[in-house]
């Protein structure tokens, strides 16, 4: 039966009448397994994602201010907070007693944690936090307290881990206020368990008590982590078969304001498209130029006007208030977003224009900031790039078992037809193919547009492996991304680009498309971007890849200006170490099929899979055209445990 409450007619305090009203309005809502959330007397608020045996709670004192311990409870998805105020003490009891009576009554146990501060500490240390657990009986849930004292021993704040103390004490609560903790000892309260956790505010100035914000998000984050481990633990403890994965113990909805600030991030990632803005438009005719100038003089770059000015849009990205998400697993991926889209603002807003300086003079602003998006290849990457054009001769490389060449009109009619497929499967797969001549690589997607240059022509084994390439990898993911609630898995996670390139070269060798002069071309990419970072001259990285390496004059021309565009940029070696990178990551024993569920890079995978057993996002919608064969799924599996150079050496 539900727990009565006080009836209001009984009660004179109007205080303590409203929150009786309260009282009957949750545990209504509960024993229907609705949402709640509902603001309380005193600023406070209460919670529930859906039924959960547990509450966290928080009480603001009266007498100090005590910034940003609210919000460590705020991350779950029960939680409580309110003031500490005497006056406030009544309602709050008979509150959280029916809650906790009508989850006990559905799950037969129930958890009551309370986070506290232990107050400002002014020791040599200030950076190493430190916690408390206090509880009525340590020893009663001997493996309930094991799990949350190892869990808060590995929270680390700048590298430094705290130390975790224990105390036994009947009451549980602030040190001066009065407990809201139930008494579990009692026969009536059994299968519940009250734990209070005081913790050294690390995430704040000792001196002013001025909030250390990113000291904060981390710490936040860490201590959800605990407190759900801790929380599966209790549950498992008392009922094995309930045990559950502590991640599906987060919260299981985007609120409000959450899809808001997903909206506006999203909203204005998308209101630029960075790779063609970087994309020359008169690559043709640059080439004919340093052709006939003997390879010696590169002319002018001309670039796509901006429709935008970047500042604006930067005011845009900054009046966002990622602040106000309390998920902070989904905080940090807009924080991460929204460093991202900076820097590619700033990028543009340095974008090499011919009236602004010498082309590719050094050092560039715009590389400056490439470099922070997409890095320099490390040793290990060119030594693999320098392994790969040693052992691929120019004369080696694997020819086309047919000379005839696609034509444009063909590829584009290709194209359609594998669109016209995934649409079959997904009807919200509707991307559109558009012809332009003023991009380099001939074809490209860009968002749910394919672009394909009229001049195009390609051999036929090609054409296959780079639709699996543009449509089967890049496409595809855009659109499985667009049927996610959570909008950042179309338009892109922070550094998602490294994986993308990753599973679409891999899907042209599982087409058996990845030939070795595709892989060579791959490898230059990375040796061009290691040059052109060392300061060398566009012509110098040319014959370094035409003379060195013996590339054609016009592939190497193309490499180079793919390195060199915009001032410098260094994504082309991307390509090499996602393909590399992938390859350990199915090695290490994961599945692939989680990796299409939307534009991420393989450090998200753990945050995709939370948000999954969470329930916030889905299964990809669709998989690739090619996992229908078993044939590329044997291929596939012989992919484990392989380098790239492996990959090249059984290249069909």
């Amino acid at each position: 039966m539900k727990p009565s409450s006080t009836s209001p007619q009984t009660r004179h305090d109007p205080i303590e009448s409203e929150f009786d009203a309260i009282a009957d309005s949750v545990c209504a809502r509960l024993s229907k397994n609705d949402r709640v959330r509902r603001t309380l007397p005193g600023d406070g608020r209460l919670k529930f994602d859906r039924q959960l045996p547990f509450l966290c709670v928080y009480r603001s004192p009266v007498d100090r201010e005590d910034a940003g311990t609210r919000e460590l409870v705020t991350t779950e998805a029960a939680y409580l907070f309110a003031s500490a105020d005497p006056q406030y003490h009544s309602g709050l009891m008979s509150l959280t007693t029916a809650v906790r009576g009508i989850m006990q009554e559905h799950f037969g146990t129930f958890l009551f944690v309370e986070i506290w501060s232990s107050g400002d500490s002014k020791t040599a240390n200030p950076s190493r936090q430190g916690f408390e657990i206090v509880s009525p009986d340590l020893d009663a849930l001997p493996s309930t307290m094991e799990v949350l004292r190892n869990s808060l021993q590995e929270i680390s704040v700048h590298g430094r881990r705290g130390t975790v103390a224990e105390r036994s004490d009947a009451i549980v609560g602030p040190p001066d206020i009065a407990s809201l903790a139930p008494e579990c000892n009692s026969d009536a309260n059994a299968g519940c368990c009250s734990i209070g956790i005081a913790v050294k505010p690390v995430y704040r100035d000792p001196r002013n008590g001025s909030l250390y914000p990113v000291v904060l998000q981390s710490f936040r984050r860490q201590l959800a982590i605990a407190l759900r481990k801790t929380i599966a633990e209790f549950t498992g403890s008392h009922d094995p078969s309930a045990k559950v994965h502590f991640e599906s113990l987060g919260p299981s909805s985007l609120v409000k304001a959450t899809r808001l600030i997903d909206q506006q991030l999203c909203s204005v990632s998308e209101s630029f498209d960075f790779l063609l803005q970087v994309t020359p438009t008169n690559a043709d005719e640059a080439w004919q130029q340093f052709h006939a100038s003997g390879y010696r003089e590169l002319p002018t770059l001309y670039y796509r006007p901006l429709p935008y000015h970047p500042n604006i849009l930067k005011r845009r990205l900054f009046d966002i208030e990622i602040e106000r998400v309390e998920d902070p697993t989904l905080a940090h991926l807009f924080w991460e977003k929204q460093n991202e889209v900076d820097r590619q603002l700033t990028a543009l807003r340095d974008l090499d224009q011919p009236e602004k300086s010498k082309p590719f003079s050094h050092p560039s602003p715009f590389l400056s900031t490439s470099l922070q998006l997409y890095g320099r290849p490390e040793t290990e990457l060119i030594t693999l790039a320098n392994d790969i054009l040693r052992t691929i001769q120019p004369n080696s490389s694997s020819k086309p078992k047919s000379t005839r060449c696609m034509a444009s009109t063909e590829i584009i009619q290709r194209a359609h037809d594998e669109i016209d497929y995934y649409h079959t499967k997904m009807n919200e797969f509707t991307a559109s193919v558009q012809v332009s001549d003023s991009i380099a690589s001939g074809i490209m997607v860009s968002q749910d547009r394919l672009l394909i240059s009229s001049k195009i022509k390609l051999a036929k084994k090609r054409v296959e492996s780079l639709l699996h390439h543009e449509i089967g990898t890049h496409l595809l993911t855009y659109f499985n991304g667009r049927c996610q609630p959570f909008q950042q898995l179309y338009a892109g996670l922070a550094g998602y680009e490294e994986l993308q390139e990753g599973l679409a070269v891999l899907a042209e060798y599982l087409c058996g498309g990845l030939t070795k002069r595709r892989l060579r071309t791959l490898a230059a990419r990375v040796i061009a971007v290691d040059s052109m970072t060392r300061g060398k001259s566009f012509v110098e990285t040319f014959r370094l890849l035409h003379k060195k390496h013996r590339f054609a004059p016009h592939t190497a021309f193309t490499t180079t200006l793919r390195v060199y565009r915009g001032g410098g940029y260094t994504k082309d070696l991307i390509y090499l170490r996602g393909l590399r990178d992938l390859l350990d990551y199915l090695a290490a024993g994961h599945e692939i099929e989680p990796l299409y569920v939307g534009k991420i890079g393989l450090q998200h995978v753990p945050y995709v899979q939370e948000l999954r057993r969470r329930g916030i996002i889905t299964p990809p919608r669709i998989l690739p055209r090619f996992w229908n064969d078993p044939r590329i799924r044997d291929r596939l599996e012989a992919c484990r445990g392989k380098s790239v150079l492996d990959l090249m050496e059984t290249d069909l």
